[in-house]
């Protein structure tokens, strides 16, 4: 039933993609240029030790070309760490030199974490991927946690497969969800998410994670001016959850418009980002 909804969405999505392109009959409209969107987000009480560190965000990339130029604004922004959440490659790909190289630059740069999307999860050459993004030095968490330290203070870095990964199917991954990231917490340090999907931030919250990072929305891959983003996976048309900072409780959720597209659907007014998390404590 999900699939035969999600299909009729993306093909209403597609309609209007084509409509906003030949009204708008602008090359510029489609894809354009790497941008960098800067956001912060309060500390916990307690942490203040990581005020102004640097979270770097790399989602969605589905092989695109774009090393040289991610390369350069990584290097302008100086993250403390790298975080990268899911869909680095397509699931017909099995040529996996350009999202290792690019990966590997990443690593080169900051301390760099990967959690796997549903892109990862359906590519048979997936074991591969994994093993050659761990000896290119990005340390990839598929339901398991690293602390890092970070300035004296501890950054609890979780890693969790896409719901659509559960043998039991998406009601089972949901409902489950938020003991799985309780298992991975740790008191007394900062507790950083990385999950594909957006959709599901009432159960990050109820996990108690402080910060999420997510991609899979593709910015809503239509952002048409002033009616906003247009469709999105797991929330349809008009989604909710497309880009920047959202909050339930004391949970921000930061959501990447990401960097390719792995769908045959035009991003339009939507082009790729790295996202740059400065970490503020309260009340600065």
């Amino acid at each position: 039933m999900r699939g035969g909804r999600e299909h009729a969405w993306k093909r209403a999505a597609l309609l209007l993609a084509a409509g906003a392109a030949a009204a708008g009959g602008c090359a510029w409209a489609v894809q354009g240029k790497l941008t960098t969107a800067w956001y912060e987000v309060p500390l916990p009480a307690g942490l203040e030790g990581l005020d102004g560190v640097k979270i770097a965000q790399i989602s969605d990339v589905h092989s695109a070309d774009l090393e040289r130029p991610l390369g350069a604004a990584l290097a302008a922004a100086a993250p403390d760490l790298i975080v990268m959440t899911g869909d680095l490659v397509n699931r017909e790909d099995r040529e996996l030199s350009r999202a290792l190289s690019l990966a590997r630059m990443a690593a080169e740069t900051a301390p760099a974490f990967f959690a796997p999307g549903n892109h990862e999860g359906d590519n048979p050459c997936w074991p591969e991927l994994r093993d050659r993004l761990e000896e290119a030095g990005v340390q990839v968490l598929e339901d398991r946690a690293v602390l890092w330290s970070l300035r004296g203070e501890g950054v609890n870095l979780m890693g969790l497969w896409d719901v659509t990964h559960d043998p039991l199917g998406w009601a089972h991954a949901q409902a489950a969800l938020p003991e799985r990231v309780r298992a991975l917490r740790r008191e007394g340090a900062l507790n950083v998410l990385l999950s594909h999907r957006p959709s599901l931030l009432e159960e990050y919250r109820a996990g108690g994670a402080d910060v999420v990072f997510c991609g899979h929305a593709h910015g809503g891959q239509v952002r048409l001016p002033l009616a906003g983003p247009v469709f999105a996976p797991d929330e349809g048309l008009f989604p909710k959850h497309t880009a920047g900072v959202y909050q339930a409780g004391e949970t921000r959720m930061v959501v990447s418009r990401g960097l390719g597209n792995g769908t045959p659907y035009p991003r339009l007014w939507n082009g790729p980002e790295l996202v740059v998390v400065t970490m503020k404590r309260a009340g600065t």
